[in-house]
């Protein structure tokens, strides 16, 4: 702060004033970014609020010590079991049959409880380099829903099901646990003190948000999308496009009465997947009027411009950020980014900027 403000002084007594009046102001409003700064985290359900929300506890002085860590170890087994069992039963809707020597693994696999031994992850690891069920998992996002981390746990699986395991930072940020209601945190990172809000994406979550708009108390908001869902749809209502969704919630969101002064920080979140998709699945095939192909700059330009144009507040304060939210680097630049989209409102009225 104090370069920008020597930048507005002058000499004499008036200058000496003023920069009283300013150190004041700055005091004053670093009382209030302690005390007052919330994040609010909003977009529908699997857009990466939740792994943004980690990202902070893993970001803050300390980070994850290893009994949290230890924590995350039943959602990712659980995790791991789920989609290999969603993968097993797949195949077989689909009509398509696993190599002979594994058959008989998938039914032990499919009749495992809530714990994993060594011998089950060699049972999953030959069920996931099975012929079939590789055929099936191509099949994702079309014919069924499979959860973006499940390629990583089956890849470690002789890690994960090893005796001892704790998770890694990695396997924690890859852990899908749904959000129900509202979490909330406080959070210290590189000397700056936020509370952070993440709340329900689903559908039946949404009501829940008003609670969070109580005296419009909320400093920014991060919407999350997730750029590589083009082509995907809900799973609480399949025939309903996931980007379409995340479109229709914006543009409520944005033009909400809650929000009109609340500057936007816009997440188009994992841009890693999308940019590997792109290259595959043309969008023109679920948005008429895109006509850049496989380009992916045309093609995040497009989305970016399909946001912004929802936004009815010509004078709103919005920034846009391509992010990884797996990555903590990425996300550690990024929030770099949202720290002084906040530090700016709270200091703008002090005329120092």
């Amino acid at each position: 702060y104090q370069r920008r403000v020597r930048g507005r002084m002058g000499c004499g007594q008036s200058q000496t004033k003023e920069s009283s009046k300013i150190n004041r102001t700055i005091q004053k409003d670093k009382k209030q970014l302690r005390e007052e700064i919330k994040l609010l985290l909003l977009g529908p359900g699997e857009s990466g609020k939740s792994t943004i929300f980690t990202q902070m506890r893993v970001l803050q002085e300390g980070g994850l010590s290893e009994e949290e860590r230890r924590m995350s170890k039943n959602v990712i087994i659980t995790n791991t079991l789920s989609q290999i069992k969603l993968l097993i039963n797949s195949a077989a809707k689909l009509n398509i049959s696993l190599e002979s020597k594994n058959q008989e693994i998938a039914k032990k696999i499919s009749s495992v409880g809530e714990e994993l031994t060594p011998e089950d992850g060699e049972m999953i690891k030959a069920l996931w380099e099975d012929i079939g069920i590789q055929e099936t998992y191509h099949h994702k996002d079309k014919a069924f829903q499979l959860n973006d981390s499940a390629a990583y746990f089956f890849e470690n699986v002789d890690r994960i099901c090893s005796v001892g395991y704790i998770p890694t930072i990695d396997d924690i940020l890859r852990a899908r646990v749904r959000t129900t209601g509202i979490v909330e945190a406080r959070f210290v990172v590189e000397d700056f003190c936020f509370r952070m809000l993440d709340v329900g994406g689903q559908r039946c979550e949404r009501r829940k948000w008003i609670h969070c708009f109580e005296g419009n108390a909320i400093t920014a908001l991060i919407f999350c999308v997730a750029l590589s869902e083009y082509d995907q749809n809900l799973r609480e209502e399949t025939k309903q496009n996931r980007m379409r969704e995340s479109l229709l919630l914006f543009e409520e969101i944005c033009n909400s009465h809650w929000f009109k002064n609340t500057p936007i920080l816009l997440f188009l979140n994992k841009n890693d997947l999308f940019k590997e998709k792109i290259k595959q699945v043309d969008m023109s095939q679920y948005f008429e009027d895109y006509t850049g192909g496989s380009d992916y700059a045309k093609a995040s330009e497009y989305i970016r411009k399909k946001f912004y144009e929802l936004n009815q507040h010509p004078s709103r304060v919005m920034f846009c950020h391509f992010t990884v939210a797996i990555s903590t680097e990425n996300i550690r630049f990024v929030f770099r980014a949202v720290r002084e989209t906040v530090l700016q409102k709270f200091l703008s009225k002090a005329l120092i900027i």
